[in-house]
């Protein structure tokens, strides 16, 4: 006799998720329990668990459930990130031509980025398979995704990742960071000032997805002398426009 190893509430976890992961846009709980078929109680419980986990991200602004910053830690992401380079490309290297610093493209996982892409106005472009990776809390690109993470999606982020000192101009408390963040959101766009590397200075802005949840991120890098208060203004709202085309082709597709 074959034995039942599957658990209801296991079961029940897997059918909210794959409902929440299906939907176009964000759902309400009593919605999830519609589809899921799930009475509202047990639908919002697993829900509230699923949520202080990572796997689904709640909108305190108006109680809407999506797909939490987890799911996207698993599986190959080979066929989303070649698809999200194949269209940004030409956005991100008119950008590099445009403002004559080199480009990035790259994505979040857990507290780090993964670059996807760089465009150098020389020439000397990265390998399609370029996958470097940095911290990024202390990084123009990291900060320019995290800032559109709520404070549980943050907390759950660094729950056992130090903010690391890399110079004396990086962010090293979750309150600073939070600060920070705060601003970047309200402005469009980040500020990395030789928070990474010494004389490493950059700019970036969010690709933004129909769900209007920042998926990936484009920045400029540079040195003081090119990336400074005079100059800012300008570059930085070439960064933040790029990255608003970007979105909006995404949202098309």
């Amino acid at each position: 006799m074959t034995r039942n190893y599957l658990s209801g509430s296991i079961k029940k976890a897997l059918a909210i998720i794959e409902c929440v992961g299906k939907s176009p846009k964000p759902l309400k709980a009593s919605q999830v329990s519609l589809i899921t078929k799930l009475d509202r109680a047990t639908a919002f419980r697993i829900l509230t668990y699923l949520t202080s986990l990572g796997y689904i991200f709640k909108d305190t602004s108006n109680n809407l459930y999506s797909l939490g910053h987890k799911i996207f830690e698993f599986g190959d992401k080979s066929d989303f990130l070649k698809t999200l380079t194949t269209l940004c490309f030409d956005y991100i290297k008119k950008l590099s031509y445009d403002t004559n610093h080199i480009t990035y493209l790259a994505v979040l996982e857990g507290p780090h980025i993964v670059y996807c892409d760089k465009v150098d106005p020389l020439g000397e472009n990265a390998p399609r398979a370029f996958r470097m990776r940095l911290d990024a809390h202390s990084c123009a690109l990291g900060k320019a995704i995290l800032a559109f993470k709520s404070r549980d999606e943050l907390k759950e982020i660094y729950k056992s990742y130090t903010l690391h000192k890399h110079t004396a101009n990086t962010i090293t408390s979750l309150e600073k960071l939070y600060a920070n963040l705060d601003k970047v959101r309200k402005n469009g766009f980040s500020v990395n000032e030789a928070e990474t590397f010494d004389y490493v200075y950059g700019i970036g802005a969010p690709i933004m997805d129909i769900q209007n949840r920042a998926i990936a991120g484009i920045s400029i890098s540079g040195t003081k002398g090119s990336i400074n208060v005079k100059s800012i203004p300008q570059l930085a709202e070439q960064v933040r426009e790029t990255a608003k085309l970007i979105s909006n082709k995404l949202k098309e597709n």
